[in-house]
């Protein structure tokens, strides 16, 4: 279901922008970045490592139950697994190796990983599966709009907020009768 929509989607996107060329430095840097691993010395951190410290942080630290000093530190110890993330190595061939593919995978599980908790950070309210223990209240600010979280070119994460559309009164009428 969703992969035939991603693919009706990608070829509209495709018929109304028109096809593009790749810039032949950029496809250079993206396969140098990915063959580094196996460049670098043998650390004491594998991938593997890396992404279990990470699991452990973010399952205790930005789980169920949230506060900030804990959110806190989990951002603290993500800023040092980018770090270790870009030290690692990997031993082996590129026609299957599974470390390979943990060590490319990390930096997007670091960055989802920070979005996360810088989102969770600045929800103070809880509401749904968002629980923070610092504020268990719900906030009807929070239900106006939506938190974003942007990458800018520096790897920074940026948040903002978007306003949510008013409810159409016939959902609301709905949403009224459920109380």
């Amino acid at each position: 279901m969703f992969g035939k929509r991603a693919g009706e989607y990608a070829a509209k996107f495709a018929r109304e922008h028109g096809s593009t060329v790749a810039a032949e430095r950029e496809i250079e840097a993206a396969a140098k970045a990915a063959l580094a691993p196996f460049e670098r010395a043998a650390s004491a951190d594998g991938p593997y490592q890396v992404q279990e410290t990470l699991q452990e942080n973010m399952q205790d630290l930005v789980g169920i139950v949230r506060t900030e000093h804990e959110m806190q530190q989990a951002l603290a110890c993500i800023a040092s697994l980018k770090r270790r993330a870009a030290a690692v190595a990997v031993r082996g061939n590129r026609e299957y190796n599974p470390g390979w593919h943990t060590a490319l995978d990390l930096d997007n599980l670091l960055v989802v990983s920070e979005a996360i908790a810088r989102s969770a950070l600045a929800r103070k309210e809880s509401r749904g599966g968002h629980f923070r223990d610092d504020f268990p209240d719900k906030d009807p600010s929070f239900g106006t709009f939506n938190l974003v979280v942007h990458r800018e070119r520096d790897g920074e994460m940026r948040l903002s907020q978007e306003a949510i559309p008013p409810m159409p009164p016939e959902l609301k009428a709905i949403i009224e009768e459920m109380k």
